[in-house]
C-alpha cells in the first residue's frame, strides 16, 4: 500500500460499513414515507434525521434534508487530509455541488420564485432542500448570491470565483432571455476541468480517466438525442458537446447528421443495455436509458475503484455515497408522487 494514502484508506474502510446495502434500500420500496423515516433512523442516518427535524415537521422534507446532510458528511470524511497530489482533482470534483446550488439560484431568478437559505442548503420555495453547501464556495458566498436581484449581478459576483466563461453567455441571455446556454456552460467547463485534473498519480488511475470519459460520452449522447427529437440543428448544440470523451466530437457530429437516434444510443452497446434501448424505441423516453447507463457505468468502474488502496478508493467512496443519496431520493420523491413501486425500482441506480 502507498503509505501516502494509508491514513485515508484506513479511515474510509472503517466508515464504509455505514453504507446501506442494496437489499436494505430496495426494502424501503414497500414502505410509506413515515415508515422509511423510522427505518433510516435505525441506521447511520439517525443524527442527520435529528438535525433535520429542526427546520421542518414534514417527513418528506426531513428525509430529503437528512439524505443531503449525510452525503455531505460522507464526502467530508473522504476528502479530509487527502494527499496534496490529488487535491486539485478532488477540489474540481466536489465543485459539482457548488454548480448544483448556483444553477438552483439562477433558475429561481428566471422563474421569479424565491428560494431561501439555511445553514446547509439552498431551500426551494416549497421548503425542500435543493443545492448543497459542500463544495469549494462558502455559505457566505451563497448568501451573497441569493441577495442579488438579477442574473447580471449574480454573474458579476461569480466572476470573482473563476466563472469567467459566463460572460459570453450573459451577453446571449441579455439579447434573447434564454438561459440554457449558460446552464450548459457550467457542465462543459466542469467536465473539461475534471478530465484535465485526472492525472496519473501512482500510475494506476486509468480507470478514473475512463470513468470520466464514459460519463462525458453519456452527457453528450443525451444532449444530442434530445436535440434530435426536438429538431434542433447540430450547430445550435455544438458548443454544448464536451471534448475529451471516448467518442470524438467529429464522430458524434457524423452520428447526429445521420438523424438516427438509435445509432447514437448504440455508442454504448458494450454496456449490455439492450432493454433500455428497446424501452426508448417503444416509448421515445430517455429517462430509463439514462438510468440504465448510470447504473452500468457505476457497476463497471466503481467496483474496481473500491479494490484500490489509494486515489481510486477515495473517489469510489464518494461515488458510493452519491449513489446512495440518489437512490434514497428517488424512492422518497417517487413515494411522494405515488409512483408505482415497480417504476421506482427501475429508476434506482
Amino acid at each position: 500500500m502507498n503509505t501516502t494514502y494509508s491514513g485515508s484508506y484506513g479511515r474510509l474502510k472503517v466508515h464504509f460499513i455505514d453504507f446501506l446495502s442494496q437489499d436494505f434500500i430496495k426494502s424501503l420500496l414497500d414502505l410509506g414515507i413515515k415508515d422509511i423515516r423510522l427505518r433510516l433512523y435505525e441506521t447511520a442516518y439517525r443524527d442527520d434525521i435529528d438535525k433535520s427535524t429542526t427546520g421542518s415537521t414534514s417527513d418528506l422534507n426531513i428525509l430529503i434534508s437528512a439524505i443531503n446532510r449525510h452525503v455531505i458528511n460522507s464526502a467530508s470524511t473522504a476528502i479530509f487530509a487527502v494527499p496534496p497530489q490529488i487535491k486539485p482533482f478532488i477540489s474540481t470534483y466536489i465543485s459539482k455541488w457548488d454548480i448544483e446550488s448556483i444553477k438552483a439560484i439562477i433558475n429561481s431568478k428566471i422563474i421569479k420564485h424565491e428560494i431561501k437559505y439555511n445553514d446547509s442548503f439552498i431551500i426551494s420555495f416549497r421548503d425542500i432542500p435543493l443545492g448543497m453547501f459542500a463544495g469549494n464556495l462558502k455559505q457566505e458566498d451563497f448568501k451573497s448570491m441569493l441577495s442579488k436581484n438579477d442574473i447580471e449581478s449574480l454573474v458579476n459576483y461569480l466572476l470573482n470565483y473563476g466563472y469567467n466563461f459566463l460572460l459570453k453567455y450573459l451577453d446571449d441571455y441579455k439579447k434573447t432571455g434564454d438561459i440554457s446556454g449558460m446552464l450548459s456552460a457550467f457542465d462543459y467547463n466542469y467536465y473539461t476541468e475534471l478530465i484535465n485534473n485526472a492525472k496519473y498519480f501512482n500510475g494506476d488511475e486509468g480507470i478514473l480517466i475512463n470513468y470520466i470519459k464514459t460519463t462525458i460520452d453519456l452527457k453528450n449522447i443525451l444532449t444530442m438525442v434530445k436535440a434530435m427529437e426536438l429538431g434542433v440543428a447540430y450547430e445550435n448544440i455544438e458548443n454544448q458537446i464536451i471534448e475529451n470523451g471516448h467518442t470524438l466530437k467529429t464522430s458524434l457530429a457524423d452520428l447526429f447528421r445521420s438523424k438516427n437516434s438509435i445509432e447514437l444510443l448504440n455508442v454504448f452497446k458494450d454496456f449490455n443495455i439492450d432493454d433500455a434501448i428497446e424501452y426508448y424505441k417503444t416509448n421515445k423516453n430517455l429517462s430509463m436509458f439514462e438510468i440504465s447507463m448510470r447504473r452500468a457505468i457505476y457497476d463497471k468502474y466503481v467496483s474496481i475503484m473500491l479494490r484500490d488502496t489509494a486515489t481510486l478508493y477515495i473517489i469510489g467512496y464518494i461515488l458510493t455515497a452519491e449513489r446512495e443519496r440518489d437512490n434514497l431520493r428517488t424512492i422518497i420523491v417517487g413515494k411522494s408522487y405515488n409512483l408505482d413501486r415497480d417504476i421506482i425500482e427501475k429508476m434506482l441506480i
